[in-house]
């Protein structure tokens, strides 16, 4: 009776071992989901790729896509944070619109984990609303008193380098339940500074002076 039990224990790990595997995304041409990320192997969405759904992440990008993305193409209401290492570590960077080429932004070849939000609806308990918000997070504007263009981070995103038109041009930042940490240089180097509630007027030395920021 044990061995019978000891046999259909280890059926059934091994089941849900392949059931996991299966589930690991591949390279491929499959149609685009309606709402994800996709990660495309070359500039311009070309070559072979592969979709992450909102609320999922990869802790490890399988064998054989590590350091292989170089466009990201974002469907319906998702965002995608990618980091430099594997299990969410080293430096990152949050994407809310399509990303034709990474080699602007310093990131061809570079990503080894990432994130999947839903803008409606989150991920985890870091989600956004309707306007694009984060419930946790910070967003940042081109104009004093909130106005302007803006762009907005989840609470554990950050930029090495701002997107592009946005290097020293942030002259005001609304933060809802986190911290920033602001850099005079690109690479999270220079002069810094930390915030912890709204600024509506970035007065002084720091305002259209921001060239990274880490948001936590």
């Amino acid at each position: 009776m044990a061995t019978r039990t000891l046999i259909v224990a280890i059926g059934f790990v091994s089941l849900c071992g392949a059931t996991a595997a299966s589930a690991q995304p591949r390279w491929g041409g499959e149609r685009l989901p309606r709402n994800g990320a996709c990660f495309f192997e070359d500039r311009d969405f070309g070559g072979r790729y592969f979709c992450v759904r909102p609320g999922e992440d990869l802790r490890h990008v399988p064998s054989g896509m590590n350091d292989r993305v170089s466009s990201i193409r974002l469907l319906g209401w998702a965002e995608v944070t990618v980091f430099k290492d594997s299990d969410m570590r080293g430096r990152s960077a949050h994407f809310t619109r399509d990303v034709a080429d990474l080699r602007r932004d310093g990131w061809n070849d570079q990503i080894s984990s990432l994130v999947v939000w839903d803008r409606t609806g989150g991920y985890g308990n870091d989600g956004w609303d309707r306007e694009g918000i984060p419930r946790a997070g910070a967003c940042f504007y081109e104009d004093a008193g909130f106005r302007g263009r803006h762009f907005c981070v989840p609470r554990g995103g950050s930029y090495t380098s701002l997107p592009r038109g946005f290097n020293d041009r942030i002259s005001s930042i609304r933060v809802m339940g986190a911290d920033v940490r602001l850099f005079r240089d690109r690479d999270f180097r220079g002069r810094s500074t930390e915030i912890h509630r709204d600024v509506a007027d970035l007065r002084g030395d720091w305002r259209d002076s921001i060239s990274s920021i880490r948001v936590f």
